[in-house]
Formats: structure tokens, sequence, C-alpha cells
């Protein structure tokens, strides 16, 4: 009999043991965790974003022929009646009322559309020095009216850049250190000169632009020149 009694007051004694127990963990509620666990939580890192889709590039279509050659003028029209490719870029000088696209090469027919993106030079929208080329006796006819610190914009499928002309040089065609690459953002027209020269001119007019303050950094590095 006292053996039983024994076994019992044990069992007794270990049931609210375990009972404490239990209470005492439901105390800290379901929302709570051990503090060596809270110590080793690390929160998940956020996903990684999508890149922005690209800006679709929109201009106005008006182009001022007035001071056009007629050969000029006769090739423009010829090239409107084709489906034009979509352009790397708008170039806009506010001060010469001048919009021009930019589309890849430097083809006769690019040229004879737009402007053209000089192959080997930075891309528009990428870090570097964005070489742009035009006929002298179309689009960039009226660049002899630039001057320093005049307001350049370019529109590219990641943002609009404001830029200046950082200086303006008459150079010879084989002067190719002008679209050299560059380590900051940069623009480089390039054009025939003199601009009512009768035959092959024997110069070339460059204009370079750098960014104005409050022009976003470009995204990549500049591609190196072929």
């Amino acid at each position: 009999m006292v053996a039983r009694r024994y076994f019992s007051n044990r069992v007794l004694v270990g049931a609210l043991t375990v009972l404490s127990a239990t209470l005492s963990s439901c105390s800290r509620g379901s929302d709570s965790s051990p503090a060596s666990n809270q110590a080793a939580y690390t929160p998940p890192a956020p996903p990684p974003q999508p890149p922005p889709p690209p800006r679709e590039l929109t201009w106005s279509g008006k182009v001022d022929m007035k001071l056009w050659s007629a050969v000029r003028v006769k090739a423009y029209k010829a090239v409107q009646q084709q489906q034009p490719p979509p352009p790397l870029a708008i170039l806009r000088i506010p001060k010469l009322e001048l919009e021009v696209p930019v589309y890849a090469g430097t083809t006769d027919g690019v040229l004879d559309l737009g402007a053209g993106h000089i192959e080997g030079t930075a891309l528009p929208g990428t870090t570097g020095n964005v070489g742009i080329a035009a006929h002298r006796d179309s689009y960039f006819r009226v660049l002899g009216k630039l001057k320093e610190g005049d307001a350049l914009v370019l529109d590219t499928p990641v943002a609009t850049e404001q830029y200046q002309v950082e200086w303006i040089r008459i150079t010879t065609p084989d002067d190719v250190s002008v679209i050299d690459p560059t380590t900051q953002p940069a623009v480089t027209l390039v054009g025939c000169y003199p601009f009512y020269h009768v035959g092959s001119a024997p110069k070339r007019f460059i204009v370079r632009a750098v960014p104005t303050s409050g022009t976003p950094p470009r995204p990549s590095p500049s591609a190196p020149r072929g």
C-alpha cells in the first residue's frame, strides 16, 4: 500500500511538471520565439527589380529645308517613300530650332533621312563619346550658328539628357581623335566644312557637348571604336 501511494504521488508530480512547462510556453504567445531563435533570424533579401522598359522615342517630323541644297531636298523626299527604321535617339538644339532623328550607321541612305550614329562610338544612352554625323548641306548646315555654352538635348531610350557646347573645332577628315572614347558622357557632332563649299568638302566641323549639371549618369560603359 505504501509503495502504491508513493508511485501515485510520483505520477502526479510528473504530470504537474509537464503541465507547468506547457503553460509556461503558451504564456509567451504564438508570435514569440526563443531569444536564441530571434538572434539567429535573418530577413530574406528583397527580390531583384526588373529594369525599366525602354522609352519610346518620338519626334514632330517637321523638317525645315530652307537652307538645304536642292540635291539634299530631292534625296530626302525620295527616302520618305520607305518606312524609316526606329531611331536610336532624337537630337534637339533649341537655339537652332533643330530636331533630327539619329539612326544607326552613316550610310548615304541614313544621312539622306536624318543624322547617323557613328559606328564604334558609344551608343546613345550609354557612357562615353556619342558620335553623330549629318550632311553639311541639310540638317547640319545650321551648326555654324552655334556658340560655346549653347544647349543641346539628346533624347535616348534611357532618358532625356541635357548638354551644353564645350568647344567647336574645324579639323581635317583624317583627325579621328575627335571621336575617341571618353570616360565621361559626351556628344560629338561631325559635319563637312565649309557648309556652302561646292564639291567634296576639304574639312570637318566638330562640336563637342558635355552634360550640364542635373543630367543623370549613363548606365553602361562606352563601346570601343572599331
